[in-house]
């Protein structure tokens, strides 16, 4: 089964990336992966159809950071999961601070980020 909602991915770590993104697309998801924040962010389409965002901290350029406030700017409260390596509590209180509706330590507990996607789009899913 296909699910609509169409989820971004951006890390600069391959392994991340992909993972992810394999491991989404497994359980029926639309995926879009990008290596970088100046990458996301010139492909307006891709802005435009994501349903939620998992954005890790650490980027080469713009970090994470960086990009989930400019996503903000451009999308009126943007689902976003902040991940990261080397996270503490002042980073889950600033991704959460942000508006990100989770922060997530690396390596990813898989069913807390399913509990996390389910939770999400079953707020967004349309009233019968």
């Amino acid at each position: 089964m296909q699910l609509s909602q169409r989820i971004v991915v951006v890390d600069d770590e391959r392994s991340v990336r992909n993972g992810l993104t394999n491991l989404l697309q497994s359980e029926g998801y639309l995926t879009h992966a990008f290596e970088s924040a100046e990458a996301l962010l010139c492909d307006e389409a891709a802005v435009a159809d994501a349903a939620l965002f998992i954005i890790d901290v650490q980027l080469k350029g713009m970090d994470g950071f960086e990009l989930f406030i400019n996503l903000t700017r451009r999308l009126k409260n943007p689902p976003g999961i902040i991940i990261s390596g080397n996270g503490d509590e002042n980073t889950l209180a600033y991704a959460i601070s942000l508006g990100a509706i989770a922060f997530l330590p690396k390596p990813i507990d898989i069913d807390t980020l399913f509990g996390h996607l389910r939770q999400q789009f079953l707020l967004d899913a349309p009233l019968p």
